[in-house]
Formats: structure tokens, sequence, C-alpha cells
């Protein structure tokens, strides 16, 4: 019975500290704001609801934490970690910097492991996909003899096409793992390329089959070099692309970095360098999966990352 009646504190603390989080994840005005407006307005900003409600949280959940520690109903470690978190955020507040959520890791996969098989589970709809270990260019494999295809040829649709045509299977090969996703998701994918031919398209689909997409292609040596595209039933939209060419193909790891937020704004980097932007809020909801197709090109990606954003 004594288990059970310090459990429950323990609980209400938990869920103080999840609360704490959530409301963290509100806009707050920042300092180099509130230095704008208070040179064209007689009165500083006031935080409002917003500022009173986060303040009143603060105190209730260090309220809680003086009570749990003096009935010793939870961990003193834990309890210090609270008190760290209390403090961190009242200095934030009081500073008036802005509080930002951290990001929520939704998928990772290094292909350590040397399978795509499992842990997690990647399935080939088309073309041939390994894994290789060793060497200087590691990671998930896929080699496609360079084809003459424009990067709006290769479309979605690929989830259940391993049963296609011969010929349809040498022009291309795809590869994809079902998991959640945020429609405001960042997609990084660290990888080396040894064919200057060949685009790589890297996106995150909704739907059974596939036919919906949001995507980043990559074409070695081709312009545009980074495209951001739309795909539907309706075919391939390029929504956004970079202004020249770009070649990764000098035997070095380089990050490609998809990022889309709540409003639609979407963003490739390559090695923390912003080459294309778009805008589109037409493909609401969550997203079904992550699906990858090489149209022509030798390329090795060593990690795929995905966090909310």
């Amino acid at each position: 019975m004594k288990t059970s009646q310090n459990c429950k504190p323990s609980r209400v603390l938990a869920a103080g500290a999840l609360g704490l989080a959530a409301f963290l994840a509100w806009p707050m005005i920042d300092a180099s704001q509130a230095d704008t407006i208070t040179q064209t307005q007689q009165y500083q900003p006031w935080a409002g609801a917003s500022g009173q409600q986060l303040k009143s949280l603060i105190t209730d959940l260090k309220a809680k934490i003086a009570a749990a520690e003096q009935s010793q109903a939870a961990s003193p470690d834990f309890l210090d970690d609270l008190k760290a978190l209390v403090t961190k955020y009242e200095t934030l507040q009081t500073s008036g910097q802005t509080i930002t959520a951290t990001p929520t890791q939704i998928f990772a996969d290094t292909f350590a492991d040397g399978n795509f098989t499992a842990n997690p589970t990647w399935k080939v709809s088309a073309g041939t996909w390994t894994v290789d270990t060793g060497g200087t260019n590691h990671g998930l494999v896929s080699k496609i003899r360079p084809q003459k295809l424009n990067i709006n040829n290769v479309l979605g649709a690929l989830l259940n096409s391993q049963s296609g045509s011969t010929s349809d299977q040498n022009q291309f090969a795809s590869i994809y793992t079902a998991v959640k996703i945020p429609n405001a998701f960042a997609l990084k994918v660290t990888l080396t390329s040894k064919d200057t031919q060949g685009a790589l398209n890297l996106g995150v689909y909704q739907g059974a089959s596939g036919s919906t997409l949001y995507r980043m292609v990559y074409q070695p040596g081709a312009a545009p070099g980074i495209a951001i595209q739309k795909v539907t039933s309706s075919g391939a939209t390029t929504l956004g692309s970079s202004t020249s060419t770009l070649s990764l193909e000098d035997g070095k790891p380089h990050t490609l970095l998809f990022t889309r937020d709540s409003q639609g704004n979407m963003k490739v980097t390559v090695d923390d360098k912003a080459l294309a932007t778009a805008k589109d809020s037409s493909i609401t909801g969550d997203m079904g999966g992550l699906l990858f197709i090489n149209s022509g090109g030798a390329y090795y990606l060593r990690e795929v990352k995905v966090t909310s954003n």
C-alpha cells in the first residue's frame, strides 16, 4: 500500500512537468522583438494570459516538488531534474527569450546492423537494394545504370510495384518504410554518391499506394541540382528548386535536410547551405512513411533520420 501511495505524487509531478513542456511550446516574444516595439510604442508589450498562466504553472509545480520532498514520495534525482527544469524556464521567462519545443525523433536508421529487413523494416518495391557496412562508401546501397529520365517521370505509387515489368525494374530502384510522420517534419539523409548521372528522390508519402508525397530531388551535375516536388495522382509538380547545378561525387559524405513546417513552408539544405525553398499546403494530415527512388545513380545512404518540425 505504501508503494502505491508514493507513486501517486510522482505521477502528479510527471504530469506537471509534461504540462509545463506543452505550455512552453507556445510562441513568446523574444528580447529583440521587445526592443523593436519599445521604439515605436509608449508601453511595454504585455504577455497577457499566457504569461500569467506560465507563471502560475511554474508556481504550482514548485509546490508539488516541495510536497514530494517533504513526504519522500519521489526519487531525489528526479526531483533535482525537475528543479533544474523549473529554474531554466523561470530564467528564460524573466529574460524574455523565446522558448521553443525540442523536436521529437520519429525515425532513425544507420544500417549498422547490416540489413534493412528488420528494426526498422524497409521493403524493396523496385530494383535491388543492399547494405554495405565497410569501406569508404557504406550504408543502404542502390546502383542503377544511368537513365535519361526527367525528374518528373518517376512518380509515386511504387509501394507495391515489385511485380512490375522488367523494363521498369531496370530503370529505377525504390524502397520504402512505413512510419507515421507528422505533416511538419525534418528529413535528414547523409549519403555518398559515385555517379554523376541519375536522380535520387527522397520523400515522405501518404496513402496505401504511396502515390501522394512531398520529396526532395537531387540531380548530380544537372540543373536544377535540387528540387522540391509534390507528387499526386495528377503527376509531379516542382514547387521550388535551386538555380545551379550540384555535384556531390567527391567521395565525401554529404547531408541533405528536407524540412516542412506547419504552415507548409519547405526548405532543402545541403551541408547546411539552403538551396531550395517552396510552400504548399495542399497535402494535409500525417504522412505514412518514407519512399526513396534511385533513377540512375550509385548512392550509399549512411543515415536516415526524421524528427518533428
